[in-house]
C-alpha cells in the first residue's frame, strides 16, 4: 500500500496556499456584511473586495474597474463569449473563431452559441500545437467583426500561442479577442495591456484560492452583455459578491505575482522527465516539444496498448497524481481532443499522459514516475519489454 503521495497534476489544480487558507478562515469569522448593504458590516466586506480587486489588477496588469468577478475559469469563459456574441443585441450577433486546441469548456459554451444561431468557425493548429494564422487571417477576411478565442496555455500540451500576432490580425480586421489565460496565469508573465486582448480569464484555484471564484478581465470600452444580468460587479455580473473567495483570490494574486521565477525553473525538471521516458520508450511522441510551452508541463505519448486513463489508475495505486487531460474530462475513457487537433490519429490520442509539475516538485519525482510506468508496461506485457 502506498503511504506517500507525488501530486503531478497542477494543471488541474493547485493546492490551497496556507496564507490563503488562513485569510479565507479568518474573513468567515468575522463580522462583515453583504457588500452592497450601506450599514458597517457591509462597507466592510466591500473594503474586503476593493482591496481584492486592486491585487488582482496589478497581477493582471489592469485596471480595478476592468476586473470582474466570477465563479471560476468555466463561466469567466463563458461570460466572454456570450457577452461578446450578444453585445450586438442577440446570441449570433457576431461570428465565433475558435482555435482547435482551446479547453473543453470554451467549446462546450462555443457549442451553444452555435445552437443559439451563432457562426461557429474553427481555426486549425499545426503538429506542434501552434494555430495557423494564415487560416485565422483568410477567415477573419470573409468574417469581418467576428469574436476570436485564443487559449494562452494549452492546458494538456502547454504550449503557448502568439496573443500578440493574434490581436494584431483580430483588431485589423474590426474583431474582438478574449484569452483563456486560466492555465498561464501565475506560470508566465502577463504583460501590461496583456498584448491587447479584449477578455481575459483567470481561475483562482489553479493559483492556490479554493475553488469557485475567478476573473473575468474587460477591457475598458469593450461592450459585453451579460451572462448574469444584475446590478452586482458594475452591472457586468449579478449575484452577491464571494467575499471570502474574493479576499482569498486577492491574497493568491498578491503571492503568484512574486514566483514566477519558481516557475521557469522547472523547464529542467521537465526536460529531465522526458529525456529519462525518451531512454526507457525511445518512440514516445513529446507533444508541443521544440515549441514555446509552459515550463512545468508534459504532454507524453504511451506505448501501443496502455491507454491514458488506464495509466492514470495504475499509477495512482502506485502512489503518482496525474491525469491524460483536463480534469473537467475525467472519470471516463476519453482520448485527447488537442492531440488530434494537431493531427494525430485517434488511436494515438487515446494513449496520452499530462504530467503537470509545481513548485515542490523535485526531479526525483518524475525519475520515480519513469520508473513506475516501466514496471506498469511490464506487468501488461507478462513482465517482458
Amino acid at each position: 500500500m502506498v503511504t506517500e503521495r507525488c501530486y503531478l497534476d497542477w494543471n488541474a489544480t493547485s493546492p490551497v496556499r496556507p496564507e490563503v487558507a488562513a485569510a479565507v478562515v479568518d474573513l468567515l469569522r468575522a463580522d462583515i456584511g453583504n457588500p452592497a448593504s450601506v450599514h458597517a458590516e457591509g462597507r466592510r466586506a466591500r473594503r474586503l473586495v476593493d482591496q481584492a480587486r486592486a491585487e488582482v489588477a496589478d497581477f493582471v496588469g489592469a485596471s480595478a474597474e476592468e476586473v470582474v468577478f466570477t465563479s471560476g475559469g468555466t463561466e469567466s469563459n463563458a461570460m466572454a463569449l456570450w457577452g461578446l456574441l450578444a453585445a450586438a443585441g442577440r446570441p449570433g450577433g457576431r461570428p465565433l473563431l475558435i482555435s482547435a486546441s482551446e479547453h473543453p469548456a470554451v467549446w462546450a459554451m462555443a457549442e451553444e452559441m452555435a445552437r443559439l444561431g451563432a457562426a461557429v468557425e474553427r481555426i486549425p493548429v499545426s503538429a506542434r500545437g501552434v494555430l495557423d494564422l494564415d487560416t485565422l487571417a483568410n477567415t477573419l477576411a470573409r468574417r469581418p467583426g467576428a469574436a476570436v478565442a485564443v487559449q494562452l496555455a494549452n492546458s494538456e500540451t502547454g504550449v503557448l500561442q502568439d496573443l500578440g500576432a493574434v490581436c494584431a490580425l483580430a483588431h485589423g480586421a474590426g474583431a474582438r479577442v478574449h484569452c483563456d489565460a486560466v492555465q498561464a496565469a501565475g506560470k508566465v508573465p502577463l504583460p501590461p495591456g496583456r498584448w491587447g486582448v479584449d477578455t481575459l480569464a483567470v481561475s483562482g484555484h489553479k493559483l492556490g484560492s479554493p475553488p469557485g471564484i475567478g476573473v473575468l478581465v474587460v477591457k475598458s470600452g469593450v461592450a459585453l452583455a451579460p451572462l448574469v444580468p444584475g446590478t452586482q460587479e458594475r452591472h457586468r455580473r449579478g449575484g452577491t459578491e464571494n467575499v471570502g473567495g474574493i479576499a482569498g483570490l486577492g491574497v493568491a494574486c498578491r503571492l503568484a505575482a512574486s514566483e514566477l521565477p519558481r516557475w521557469q525553473l522547472l523547464s529542467g525538471i521537465r526536460d529531465a522527465f522526458e529525456r529519462a521516458l525518451l531512454e526507457v520508450f525511445p518512440e514516445t511522441p513529446v507533444y508541443g516539444a521544440g515549441t514555446p510551452r509552459l515550463a512545468n508541463t508534459s504532454c507524453v505519448g504511451l506505448p501501443p496498448g496502455l491507454r491514458g486513463g488506464a495509466a492514470v489508475a495504475a499509477l495512482d495505486l502506485e502512489g503518482f497524481a496525474v491525469s491524460s487531460g483536463p480534469a473537467c474530462s475525467s472519470g471516463v475513457e476519453r482520448r485527447s481532443s488537442v492531440v488530434e487537433a494537431m493531427g494525430f490519429g485517434k488511436e494515438t490520442a487515446e494513449r496520452t499522459l499530462r504530467v503537470s509539475l509545481g513548485p515542490g516538485t523535485k526531479l526525483e519525482d518524475v525519475l520515480g514516475l519513469v520508473a513506475a510506468l516501466e514496471r506498469i508496461w511490464c506487468r501488461g506485457k507478462g513482465g517482458t519489454r
